[in-house]
């Protein structure tokens, strides 16, 4: 059970790494070639996820910590 555990959160652990390593290649996309790349505004989708978390004053600033603590596992 412990080895069914460990192989999910490598899985999700993984998932992640290429998730921000796609975001990062869609921000540099988008500045390099002016605009959303492929349909996918990432700088737009970031820009609207700060502008959420922090017109939610502390809600979002906790949110916004816990999200931080978990990419950076």
């Amino acid at each position: 059970m412990d080895n069914a555990w460990r192989m999910i959160k490598d899985l999700v652990s993984e998932l992640t790494s290429v998730v921000i390593g796609l975001a990062g290649l869609g921000i540099v996309a988008a500045i390099v070639f002016g605009g959303p790349v492929f349909g996918l505004d990432v700088i737009g989708g970031i820009t609207t996820l700060v502008e959420d978390l922090s017109s939610n004053g502390v809600v979002g600033l906790l949110v916004l910590a816990i999200l931080y603590s978990l990419v950076n596992k």
